[in-house]
């Protein structure tokens, strides 16, 4: 899952800002939008059933035994362009219902379905109140620009100046007023989101120079500089004057700090290159082949770094940290270390110790922890079979994965004193047939072949 991108200061501080002037401006445009909307509606129902009152006084001024034909001429009648031109909806259809359930008239030719009483059309009879049913509002807060809204209005009516005996329904389409609330809501709209573009780009160039001239330019350069602190660049320094104020103090701060750093790892490179070179000389009276044996390490394991296209710095940790590896055969017994023939399985277990003793020997240097891992985990295989931690993969750090290749490639090849170093082809089909076996990262080991035999061709 990829991670979300980190805000800065500036960033954080002004999109807050900016998200509560937004939500401010937005509950204020729905609030409002609403209020003028359901203004509208309540008009258009106050108006649908004005409509269907004046028709219904018609119906019941018509005698009792009215036929249906009467009935609908008077409802084609009420829908009449030159009667329904003034209103904000067009009458779909309309019809006329008795207390039964059956219709009695409707402005559609045919016939129709009796309705049933025992939900609202009953309802509007047995109460005598009008029921408007709307999907408008709905319709609204979904924003549907593709939909053909109508109201269905019903009434009671009295037919023959009796008690409520029948009811009146009208199908309304309210596509105009739709249309109208739509244009009065996108010119409103525009008005309000021009007024926040401009007071927001504003208010946003305010507060950007506020933040950048008070604090955040020199937030940044703090945090430029003691990155390079980070990278080994102990010489930068924090440019004067600073602000007379908790700003400028912490530039100062840090400016100090980089003094006592650099002074206190001074001293530790100093003590640490004299160490160094004290175990290299006591290693090399002890046993003069891993002396050779190392610089050929390193030489191999540099020329692989180069063709991996390692950067020039992580070149230089791995020449060191070859150089290195094997610092810990200083606690092997000369008997052992110095034995011309091979190892006895409680003679390997000591020997495989080095590796051990050489990252305890590393293990106070922190500033140095990529020397540690290779001279730890060096025979790591990548399969897990490995020592001393059983380390499998891409959990075996990659230095010590190119010192793991370099150092079997020399082991191999490298003339001891019991035996002359083995053939370049004949190691290199060695390598070849065991690049899969799981001693080895196989990307590594095919570009280490593909280096040497590139090597032996020039």
């Amino acid at each position: 899952m990829s991670r979300m991108p980190r805000l800065s200061l500036t960033q954080k501080i002004l999109f807050c800002s900016l998200l509560g002037f937004i939500i401010n401006i937005y509950i204020l445009v729905v609030k409002s939008e609403s209020q003028l909307e359901n203004a509208l509606l309540e008009q258009v129902y106050k108006q649908a059933q004005s409509y269907l009152v004046g028709l219904s006084h018609h119906l019941e001024a018509m005698p009792t035994n009215s036929t249906a034909g009467q009935y609908r001429a008077e409802l084609l009648v009420s829908m009449a362009p030159e009667r329904v031109d003034f209103l904000d909806f067009t009458p779909k259809q309309i019809y006329l219902y008795a207390a039964s359930g059956q219709v009695l008239a409707h402005s559609e030719p045919g016939l129709h379905d009796d309705k049933r009483m025992d939900g609202i059309y009953g309802q509007v009879i047995r109460e005598g109140k009008p029921i408007i049913k709307s999907e408008l509002p709905k319709l609204l807060a979904r924003d549907i620009l593709d939909t053909h809204p109508t109201i269905d209005v019903i009434i009671p009516v009295r037919l023959g100046g009796q008690t409520v005996n029948a009811g009146l329904e009208a199908e309304l389409d309210m596509d105009e007023l739709m249309q109208h609330i739509q244009t009065i809501d996108g010119d409103y709209e525009k008005r309000i989101l021009l007024v926040i573009s401009a007071t927001g780009f504003a208010l946003f160039l305010f507060v950007w120079w506020l933040l950048h001239h008070l604090a955040i330019r020199h937030v940044e350069t703090f945090s430029r500089i003691t990155s390079s602190f980070g990278r080994g660049a102990l010489t930068s320094r924090i440019p004067m004057p600073l602000p007379q104020d908790e700003i400028g103090q912490l530039g100062q701060a840090i400016n100090g700090m980089a003094d006592n750093i650099q002074q206190l790892m001074r001293e530790q490179d100093e003590s640490y290159l004299q160490t160094l070179q004290s175990l290299s000389k006591a290693l090399e009276a002890k046993d003069s082949y891993t002396q050779s044996h190392s610089a050929r390490v390193s030489k191999y394991a540099v020329m692989l770094g180069k063709h991996l296209g390692l950067p020039e710095e992580k070149l230089k940790v791995l020449n060191k940290g070859a150089l290195m590896h094997d610092l810990g055969k200083i606690g092997v017994p000369d008997a052992i270390l110095n034995k011309p023939g091979p190892l006895t399985d409680d003679e390997f277990v000591i020997m495989r110790s080095h590796a051990r003793y050489t990252a305890t020997i590393m293990r106070p240097l922190h500033r140095f922890h990529e020397f540690l891992e290779i001279a730890a985990w060096h025979h790591e295989h990548w399969d897990g079979s490995g020592y001393p931690d059983g380390l499998a993969g891409e959990n075996i750090p990659l230095l010590a994965r190119i010192v793991s290749i370099a150092d079997t490639w020399d082991a191999m090849t490298g003339d001891r004193v019991y035996r002359k170093g083995m053939p370049l082809e004949k190691a290199l089909g060695i390598f070849e047939r065991e690049q899969d076996a799981g001693q080895w990262d196989p990307a590594l080991v095919r570009r280490f072949i593909e280096m040497i035999r590139k090597e032996e061709r020039c």
